[in-house]
Order: C-alpha cells, then structure tokens, then sequence
C-alpha cells in the first residue's frame, strides 16, 4: 500500500536507517508491565521472527539499525498533559529508566555499533537526538518496525513524514496490543505518511545490488 505517488522500489533507493520500536520487557514480557495489566503480549512476540529476519538483512546490506526505547524517570514525567495522561489510564509505572522493564527483549539484540535512542513520548523524535543522527548520516528512507502500531510506531512515522523523511512501514513485523487498532493505522499510514509493506518485499530490495 502507499498514498503519497511513490513507490517502495523508488523510496528504498535512498539512503535508509531501519528502526526497531520499544520491543522492551515490559511491553513484550509475559512478566512485563503489559502483561500484567491483561494485555495479550503474544501478539508482539509473534513478530519476532519476521522482525529478527529484517534487522538480519538491514545488517547484510550496511543498512543502519537504530533501536528505539522508551524510558520514564522522575525528570521527563509530569511536567505536563502527558503524564497526566497515562496516570490517568490503566498502565502501571513501565520502562523506568535502567531498569530490567526498560532493557530490549531477550530475543533482540542491538548490534555493538547500533545506537539506542530513548524516546519519553510515543514519537521517538520527540526530545531526542534521532533526527540529528539521521542528517548527520545523509537519511532519506526510514523503514519502521515495532509497537504499538497505533500509538508509538504511527507517532514517529507521522513526524518522519512531516520533517521530511520518506517512510515505509513493516506491516508483518509491526502490532498493537488490540487489533482493532492495527488495521486502521496501517491504512491511515498508507493513506496520508508512506508506504506499507511486507517484511519480504523489503529485503528483496535491500539484497538488490545499488548502482
């Protein structure tokens, strides 16, 4: 899928980063935040494969893998609606700083000259460094995995957009926590940010020689 008159085949010509969201402990866990408060985790887990299969080929191909988590302390909470927010919903404190909640899931692992960023809202370009780091890096493609689709991967999708970044989304590696959610964010993506697509047609194209 893809709204903007562009396709996957022209947008990943250009330089790109790949970018795994908050795959945390405690959203991913069976022993995390998320788990707890009811939420079926599985449904991020099964993406593991398709996502471990994508970062494999980011890897092959020099593509950069740039690892997004979230993280609360005492100093990015509550200085406004924010926070008022989230104590107002049914989440319990998740990802504080340096704790086992906020490390990435056992199953993932950020390469020694991968980057972690850490993100205190759903947009990961939200007070942090990361569009720094893509200039400096001559970034023109972002393709995005993780969760949640509808809140933190959609969030940073939507300002990659707006600042100027060509944006493709891994459906098969991306979900929500409901998913009566998933389906229209991928759509709403599609329709108005960038190009939605599968994991294979992705690494299709980062395993075809550039001239």
């Amino acid at each position: 899928m893809g709204g903007n008159g562009y396709t996957l085949g022209t947008v990943m010509g250009e330089p790109a980063a790949l970018l795994i969201i908050d795959m945390q402990n405690d959203f991913v866990h069976d022993k995390g935040v998320f788990a707890q408060a009811g939420y079926d985790v599985k449904r991020y887990q099964a993406i593991i494969p398709a996502m471990r299969r994508l970062i494999d080929q980011a890897r092959h191909a020099g593509i950069p893998v740039l690892w997004i988590g979230m993280s609360h302390n005492e100093l990015n909470d509550g200085k406004d609606a924010w926070m008022a927010r989230r104590l107002g919903s049914q989440h319990p404190p998740s990802c504080r700083t340096g704790s086992w909640g906020a490390d990435l899931y056992r199953e993932l692992e950020a390469g020694i000259d991968e980057m972690m960023i850490w993100k205190h809202r759903y947009s990961a370009f939200v007070q942090t460094r990361l569009q720094q780091l893509l200039e400096e890096r001559g970034i023109k493609t972002l393709v995005a995995a993780g969760i949640n689709t509808n809140t933190c991967v959609e969030s940073t999708l939507r300002d990659a957009h707006l600042i100027g970044y060509h944006v493709v989304l891994a459906k098969d590696a991306t979900a929500c926590a409901f998913q009566d959610a998933y389906e229209p964010s991928l759509r709403n993506i599609a329709r108005h940010f960038g190009i939605v697509s599968d994991t294979e047609a992705i690494m299709e194209l980062w395993n075809t020689p550039r001239h």
